[in-house]
Parts: C-alpha cells; structure tokens; sequence
C-alpha cells in the first residue's frame, strides 16, 4: 500500500496538534469577531457595536456552559423522528439495490479480487452515509425556521446550544444506525465474493525434479494456481491474483490415484502488522544517493534502481530481537518493475536479497527472488543463514549473533536483469510482525467512516443555522470539496513560494491556463521574463487565501482508512486515535460556531 508520511505516535503528536488548535481556534475567533463588529457597525456604530458584540459573546459562552443533558435528548428524539417521517431508511434500499447488482460490474477476475470488492464496498457506504447525514443536516433547521415550527421549541425553556447538541446528536445516530447495518451487509458481500474453490485432479500432477510434485488447478473466476506437493501429497497452490491456497490429500482414487483437496483462498483478507524500516540509495556506481533513478513517471512515490548494476535499495530495520522473530525474519515486499524491453513478461523479473551487519558489514549470501507485478512477494530468512567471508567462502552463522547488530539489520535489494528496473519506498519493504483479525480491522475502517459522518453532520447544522436549505448543502459540499485537496494545495502554495517547481510542476491557475493555451509541457521551465514573474506573482496571491482556507476545512479523504483494509495491512491504534481526536476538534468547532451563529439569528420572528 501507499504510505507517503510515517505514523507518528499519538503520544508525541497530540501536544503539538493541540498547541495548532488552539492557536487556530483562537485566531479564528478574533477574526469572527472583527467581522461581526464590522457588520454591527454600519448600523449602529462602532462603539454601540462593540458593546452588541461583546454581549453577544458573553451571551453565547454562558449558553454553552450547561447545557441539559435530558433537553438535548429529547431534541435529538425530535430530530431521530425528523429523519423516519422524511424516509431516511431507503438508503438502506439503495445500498441492498448496490449490492445485488454489484456482481454484474466488478471483474470476480480482477488481478487483486480483495481490493476491488473491499474499495468497492467501504466506497459505497461512505458516499451513501455521509450523503444521508449530510442532506438531514442541511435541510432540517431550515425547514423548520421556514414552517416556524423552530418557535415551538425557542419559546420553551430551551438553550440555543441545546437545539444545535439536539440536532447533531440525533443525526449522528441516525447515521450510526445506517453504518452499522451497511456495515455488516457490506462485510457479508465481500467475505461472499471472494470465496471460492479450485480442483485439482491426480492427472494435472506430474514428478518434478526442483519439488516433489507439481501442477496447476481447474480454471476458477479467470485464474489458475501453480501447485507445489511433497511426497506425501501435501502443500501449497502458489500466490495468484492476491491469494493462495492449501492442498492436502483427501485419499486414493479407484485408478491408484491420490485425490487432492484444495482449500479456500488464504491471504487475501488479511490485517498484517508490519515493522517497516528506513530506506536508503545507492546509485549505478554503488556510492550513496539521496534517491533513486526517475524513470519520467509524474508521481515520484517510488524510485527505481538500475538493473544489472551496483545499484541497490537498503532498508535498515530496528527493533529486531530473537524474541520477537525467533524462528526467523518474515520478509514481504511490493517490488514495482520497469520494462525498457518486455521480454517473457510471465516471468517476471529477477533479483537478490542480501542482509548485511549496519556495523561489521558482514553480509550473507544473496537470496534470489522474482518480482512480479499487483501482487505482494514474501521471502523468509531462516535463523541459520549462510554468510560471504572475505575469501568468498561460505560459513552458516546465527542471524541474530552475526547479522544483527544492537537490535539492527540492514536488507540489500539488487535487480540482477540488465535494462530493467525495480521501483520501490520505502513502506514497500516490512517485516510481518504479526497478525490481526480482519473482522475488526473491517470495524476499524468503519470506523473511520463514522469520523467523516460525525464532521459532515456537525458542518451541515453549523451552515443551516443561518442558512437556507440548498444553501447550506452547496456551502458544506464547498468546504469539503476544498478541505479534499488540502494538502495538494499546501504543496501548491509551497511550489510557488519557495519556486521549488518539483513539488508541484505546472504551477499556479494562471500559469496552468499559460501552460494549456501555449501547449508548453509542465516539466519545462518558463523564462524569468517580467510577465511570467508577474504571473507566478499573481498565482501566489490567488493561493494565499485558498491555502488558508484549506488549512483550516476538514478533510475526510485524511479520516478514511479503506486503504489499509484493501491493502491487507492492520490499521494502527496511533492512527485511530489522532483521527479521534480531529474529529472531536472539528466537531467541537462546528458547534460552538453554530450556537453563535443560531444565537445571532432572530429566529423568533
């Protein structure tokens, strides 16, 4: 999977993402609070304002301190009730029409079955979620404000705070009910989809002379399994489109043949726990390099070491003890290749594995590999390792004695083929850890859902107190279109301040608009003529405020974690948790501004 930042400990990272938010919230309310003394002032004036203001505060901060916890649920139970009368439930039908369907559109022979049913499924119930939550949020306070229904309820004993709690809250489980319900249908589909059963006859079986046995399974939803048997009929049908399967023996046929059994699909719903490590270069001539070869591809997530070179890819791993690998280091690997020629492309590419002491250097043997593409490779390295002396004789040592040194190992990737390349980053390479349960791992990413339905119900109430309906959908819809690009703009805006055009190459709009117009490539630079500084000047200007609002807005694509699910990696606690604690943020951010701004509204007449 892709993994372009490392996951910090929550522990580190929550003291300054706390000092950032509060700074921002600060700041944020300094600068609503010029706003609407600017706004009080044309009418009134500027002192007369100032006093309407600062009331308005203490008004507002004295209705949020004690709000009732019963007068928020019966507002929630309101608006539970809201969400029924409008028939909230047949997004609950539409999810069942999506799934019944589903099989008529997703490739069962796709050559990562896991990914595309998980993406599929995890896709679908975010859209419809969000959506559902996202339009009662938007449509229903402005619906009672236009019936005057809302003076029902303001004429009571009732806090402003409370009737924007009441809503969120009763939204929120609104959605929660639909996720959980679309949750466990989805989980249901995909376990549904990806099972199936190859064949295997005593006829396709024939002596090898590198295994005991050999063969291939029947044809099962556009894919066949080499397998591999011992002598007493057992072993594995190697990894095929994302998975593998068991073989065993059953008993002997009428003819004197074995019968074989092949099981169900084995590592294609997995939740690995990877020890991932630092990644290092060394060029074609074997000295250091900051980064790889670029083989011209626009996104440089991975970088590319020259085949049939000193070239080489070195992951240095800490953390290893025997107690926590002690029968051996179970190494997996995504290796992406590139062709300058395509030869037998059904081979693969060949390549070697070499673990070298960071200390002492001593290094072991080479370990040949093949890689091949969309699948994940896996290589384990026994205890007892073979090591190259100086005189080029092999001597078998221990791999924790001799290899690791205080904890630490570096892993050498080398391609052996002339004019190919291998890509890789470093989250490519990871030592399997262990193994969690992929139900929960499901319920994890479900989780992450519920964090974008929970930001997109408190923003749609937030806009509705003092929007109307249609309004208030475009505005949140906006600012989560916006937030969806925050860190492509942070990039942007960095790109064009710093003049770093590899960042972003292409520029700013302005620029962009230059470049299509003139058909000029993005990778070639402008001449630092007065118009094209006058242009990149400008550019920087229009992005200054983009930049600051998207530092600012929520993005739910950063909440989402069906990555990890589709990519068979277990997702984090760390991770969870700073999600948890954004939310909350936001959340907490988006209520107080609508009390205020629900505050401000003269709903009563």
């Amino acid at each position: 999977m892709v993994l372009e930042e490392e996951i910090p400990r929550f522990a580190s990272w929550i003291g300054p993402a706390v000092l950032r938010y509060a700074a921002t919230a600060g700041a944020a309310a300094v600068a609503a609070g010029l706003c609407a003394w600017l706004a009080q002032a044309v009418a009134y004036g500027p002192l007369a304002s100032g006093d309407r203001v600062y009331r308005g505060i203490l008004a507002g901060l004295a209705d949020l301190a004690l709000p009732s916890p019963r007068r928020v649920w019966a507002l929630a139970r309101l608006a539970i009730q809201e969400s029924l009368r409008r028939n909230v439930l047949v997004a609950l039908a539409l999810f069942a029409v999506i799934l019944t369907f589903a099989g008529w559109f997703l490739d069962p022979a796709s050559v990562d079955p896991g990914r595309l049913y998980i993406g599929f499924i995890l896709g679908a119930t975010n859209f419809l979620v969000c959506m559902v939550a996202l339009v009662l949020a938007a449509f229903s306070l402005p619906a009672d404000v236009k019936s005057k229904a809302i003076q029902t309820v303001v004429t009571k004993p009732v806090r402003t705070s409370e009737i924007v709690l009441g809503r969120t809250l009763g939204f929120a489980l609104v959605g929660t009910c639909l996720l959980a319900l679309m949750a466990f249908a989805g989980w249901a589909f995909i376990v549904r989809s990806v099972s199936h059963v190859h064949a295997l006859e005593d006829a396709d079986v024939f002596a090898s002379p590198q295994a005991g046995s050999e063969g291939r399974t029947s044809l099962v939803r556009g894919h066949r399994h080499r397998v591999v048997v011992d002598g007493s009929g057992n072993g594995v049908a190697e990894t095929a489109h994302g998975h593998r399967h068991a073989v065993s023996v059953t008993g002997t046929a009428g003819d004197g043949g074995r019968r074989y059994a092949v099981g169900g699909p084995l590592g294609i719903l997995e939740a690995r726990r990877p020890l991932r490590g630092s990644l290092r270069f060394l060029d074609r001539e074997g000295r250091p390099a900051a980064k790889g070869i670029s083989v011209g591809n626009e996104w440089a997530y991975r970088q590319y070491i020259e085949g049939g070179t000193a070239g080489a890819a070195i992951w240095t791993f800490d953390g290893i003890t025997p107690e926590e690998f002690p029968n051996g280091l179970p190494l997996e690997m995504i290796i992406r290749v590139f062709r300058t020629y395509i030869g037998r492309i059904e081979e693969g590419i060949h390549g070697t594995i070499q673990l070298r002491n960071p200390t002492t250097s001593l290094r072991s043997e080479s370990l040949p590999i093949v890689a091949r593409e969309h699948t994940i490779d896996s290589l384990f390295i026994p205890r007892r390792i073979n090591t190259v002396l100086a005189s080029g004789e092999l001597r078998e040592v221990d791999l924790f004695a001799e290899l690791v040194s205080d904890g630490r190992v570096e892993v050498w990737l080398q391609c052996l083929e002339p004019a190919q390349y291998f890509g890789v980053a470093q989250a490519d390479f990871y030592l399997r850890a262990g193994e969690g349960s992929f139900a929960l791992n499901y319920a994890k990413s479900c989780l992450g859902i519920w964090f974008s339905m929970l930001v997109c119900t408190a923003l749609g109430v937030m806009f509705s107190t003092f929007l109307s309906g249609p309004v208030a959908l475009l505005a949140t819809m906006a600012m989560l279109l916006v937030g969806q690009f925050r860190e492509f703009i942070a990039r942007l805006f960095t790109s064009q301040v710093t003049g770093d055009s590899s960042l972003v190459p292409g520029g700013g709009p302005i620029e962009s608009l230059y470049r299509i117009v003139t058909q000029t490539s993005i990778t070639l630079e402008l001449d630092p003529t007065p118009a094209v500084q006058a242009m990149k000047t400008a550019d920087t200007l229009l992005l200054a405020p983009l930049r600051l609002a998207a530092g600012l807005f929520p993005s739910l694509s950063t909440l989402g974690t069906s990555d990890f699910v589709a990519g068979g990696f277990d997702i984090p606690a760390n991770l969870l948790a700073a999600h948890a604690a954004e939310t909350l943020g936001y959340v907490a951010a988006f209520v107080v501004a609508g009390v205020f701004c629900l505050k401000a509204r003269e709903v009563a007449s």
